[in-house]
């Protein structure tokens, strides 16, 4: 009987076990996760959790085959090394675990401040354990100053503010969601949050972050000082790829691998935010931070590691943001699009924004409180299927702005 052993215990590496058992249900398989928790919905804790009262993350679908006999959850660990001549994973308690199969699903860190400009605590948002933490100073009239203007620093913004906060956003960059490649979004939601009270500082750079009087923070800036009672920094993530390039994998941004998630040796597989995979439909290789990407890539990379040959992943990236009532949706790769169409109104409360590369292929799509566009477009992308003629003829109209 083969021994599956996978590294992270995120949405890619329960995808990963499922996966595995889907094709051997009698399978070994051993899990090592550095949270004690079970797998939970990481998207929900900068979403619904910050706005709610549950003391306990929201579990994933199926997390059920913990308790199966074949199924061994290495909770509070990490790996340390892998041996890849032995077939061995090295933890760091001094136990070793050896392996058939290996499943690498380390996902990401989130970026900090330089110690020289965080020069006393600031909050990050990540694990269970950041959100408890943070949603216990969100209390009424609290001033929370959010570094950082991509889409976790703008949901914990409307959290903050549904609880009744102060909030300042500032943004090093001339715009929100800088990395959404599309101008209208960027403008349609700072106008979404400036009505909702919060105060948008753009193309202002922090300096540093100091203790101030009565318990409060300075953080100074390009702008001049701000005070504030707490400082929650959003300023994106790195892949936790030490691990795959200490032992020789090959690592571009992330750990390359295949459409079956086969890393550069046969023997060890990679799914979720830390690998830079081939998007099929657009010819390009990238390395997604979405976490529908990493449940479903894990699942592949489950199924190929317990010898399923038709199982593969090389999906569009597709990401959501709930910010107060509204619904944001990314799908594609806003940084290839050459030209933008629009569906309705940019100014309203609903639509849709499709970015064309310069041979008319769809390469993006960005809905404001468009679901059911968003979902179908990429229905039809997975499927290799013809766009609906809604969608294609709005090329006639696509203006020659890169929407950056």
């Amino acid at each position: 009987m083969e021994h599956f052993v996978i590294v992270g215990g995120g949405a890619a590496g329960h995808q990963a076990a499922r996966g595995i058992l889907d094709v051997q249900p009698q399978a070994r398989v051993s899990l090592v996760s550095r949270e004690p928790q079970l797998p939970y919905d990481r998207p929900h804790l900068s979403k619904g959790f910050l706005a709610s009262q549950s003391q306990e993350p929201a579990l994933l679908a199926g997390h059920e085959l913990y308790a199966e006999p074949g199924v061994e959850r290495i909770g509070g660990a990490w790996v340390a090394e892998i041996d890849r001549q032995a077939a061995r994973v090295q933890l760091d308690s001094g136990d070793s675990l050896a392996y058939d199969k290996l499943v690498l699903a380390t996902g990401s860190r989130v970026r900090t401040l330089p110690a020289a400009i965080a020069q006393t605590p600031v909050h990050y948002l990540r694990t269970f354990e950041d959100a408890l933490a943070l949603r216990s100073r969100l209390i009424a009239d609290a001033h929370v100053v959010v570094i950082g203007g991509g889409f976790i620093g703008l949901e914990v913004a409307a959290a903050a503010r549904q609880r009744g906060c102060r909030v300042t956003v500032v943004e090093a960059l001339g715009q929100l969601l800088a990395r959404s490649g599309c101008e209208p979004l960027s403008r349609w939601v700072q106008a979404l949050h400036v009505a909702q009270g919060v105060d948008i500082q753009l193309q202002v750079s922090v300096s540093a972050i100091e203790r101030g009087p009565s318990g409060k923070t300075v953080v100074q800036t390009s702008a001049g000082p701000v005070l504030a009672d707490l400082v929650v920094v959003g300023i994106g993530v790195q892949p936790n790829v030490e691990l795959a390039s200490a032992c020789g994998l090959a690592v571009e941004d992330g750990i390359v691998v295949d459409s079956t998630c086969a890393t550069t040796d046969a023997s060890i597989f990679a799914a979720g935010e830390v690998t830079r995979y081939t998007v099929a439909h657009l010819g390009v290789r990238t390395r997604s931070e979405s976490w529908t990407a990493a449940g479903e890539q894990g699942r592949a990379a489950g199924r190929a590691a317990a010898g399923d040959s038709l199982a593969s992943y090389a999906e569009v990236p597709w990401l959501w943001s709930d910010q107060y009532s509204s619904a944001i949706q990314c799908l594609g790769l806003p940084a290839l699009a050459h030209t933008y169409s629009f569906i309705g109104d940019v100014d309203a409360d609903q639509w849709l924004a499709l970015g064309w590369s310069q041979e008319d292929q769809l390469v993006c799509a960005i809905g404001a409180n468009r679901n059911r566009d968003i979902s179908a477009i990429r229905r039809s992308l997975k499927r290799n299927d013809a766009l609906a003629e809604q969608y294609t003829a709005t090329l006639a109209s696509a203006k020659t702005t890169t929407g950056k």
